[in-house]
């Protein structure tokens, strides 16, 4: 079993009920604040958004408990994500995000070792449907109502706590819009941005409205990587393989709707300035995210920008940081004049021309 895919997994299936919600709640939002009354359909598809997001946990806890253990891990893992998000014990807290990642892989370790017990012959056909579900559900239920719920949502509330107090002072606001937005830079889509990513969804539905800002902040870690590196083979071609400047428009859209890892190719040609360009940039763009307190619930690029709370400073946060890593480029990467052959020059000039 793979923990690290399992992971990927849960958030890969995760992900599409985080942007019907997060669109929804923007959707909405953007028509009760432009008719400036309350529409009684606009409030009740806001609300259902709203319960969309309270199965985000449960959803994602199920689904890595699927990668590791097939179908018999779905309903474990969703019991106790479901426990993770709505705490049944007076006294217990609620363990969010950190506690679905523990019932998830929890969940599908338990269904595992569950498949490998040997079962008289006759009920060993009711395993997958009746056995595991039961037996893996109560365990669930006693793990994560008791210790989870009790020492888990302890640490979860302060950790969770801790973090939106960063929001409080200045400088606290730059360390956490920075450096979330520069994990999403780093590695373009891997472990490291997923971290980051795992984050926003953690706090997203925080009644303080912290969890939107968290996701502004990300938002030019995302998007200037590909912008970025088009505008830089645009400017400075000479500093590119020609393969390198034929991907430009697929790292320009790729940019625009927040995928980072069209930026992969030319990091792996020249990750110190590529990747330090990226990070810096990103740096200075989630810091000023934080900082302006701008919050979005739209996600993945240019669809963040409409319900954003303040456009105007959403857009100079995500331009800067595009501003900054183009500039960064285009002094510091070197030409390739050992790769500048007779058919490279001859590809650039018809593409140039």
């Amino acid at each position: 079993m793979n923990i690290r895919k399992s992971l990927m997994t849960g958030i890969s299936y995760m992900l599409p009920f985080i942007v019907f919600a997060g669109m929804t709640i923007a959707f909405t939002g953007i028509i009760s604040e432009y008719v400036n009354a309350e529409i009684e359909w606009v409030t009740t598809l806001n609300g259902f958004a709203w319960t969309v997001m309270g199965f985000i946990a449960p959803f994602f806890a199920a689904y890595v408990a699927y990668a590791m253990a097939g179908k018999p891990g779905i309903a474990p893992g969703f019991i106790g994500g479901w426990i993770a998000a709505n705490p049944v014990l007076d006294g217990a807290e609620e363990s969010g995000f950190l506690g679905a990642v523990i019932a998830g892989l929890l969940a599908g370790y338990l269904v595992h070792q569950l498949k490998k017990v040997k079962l008289p012959e006759v009920i060993d056909s009711l395993r997958p449907t009746l056995i595991i579900p039961i037996v893996a559900g109560w365990i669930m239920y006693v793990i994560m109502v008791y210790p989870v719920g009790l020492v888990v949502g302890q640490l979860y509330g302060f950790i969770i706590d801790g973090l939106i107090s960063m929001q409080a002072t200045t400088l606290t606001a730059i360390i956490l819009g920075g450096t979330l937005s520069a994990m999403c830079a780093f590695d373009m889509g891997g472990p490291i941005n997923k971290i980051a990513i795992a984050f926003v969804f953690a706090v997203w539905a925080d009644p303080s409205g912290f969890g939107f800002e968290a996701n502004a902040a990300v938002f030019p870690g995302i998007m200037a990587p590909g912008i970025a590196l088009a505008l830089s083979t645009k400017i400075m071609p000479r500093k590119y393989t020609a393969s390198e400047i034929e991907q430009r428009p697929t790292a320009l859209i790729s940019g625009l709707v927040g995928i980072t890892e069209a930026a992969l190719p030319y990091a792996f040609r020249d990750p110190v300035r590529v990747v330090g360009a990226n990070v810096i940039g990103a740096f200075v763009g989630g810091a000023m995210m934080m900082t302006f307190g701008v919050s979005t619930p739209g996600v993945s690029g240019i669809v963040g920008i409409p319900p954003a709370s303040n456009i105007p400073l959403f857009l100079l946060s995500i331009v800067t940081a595009i501003a900054i890593s183009t500039a960064l480029l285009i002094l510091f990467k070197k030409p390739v004049e050992e790769e500048w052959d007779s058919e490279s020059q001859e590809d650039l000039k018809i593409e140039l021309e």
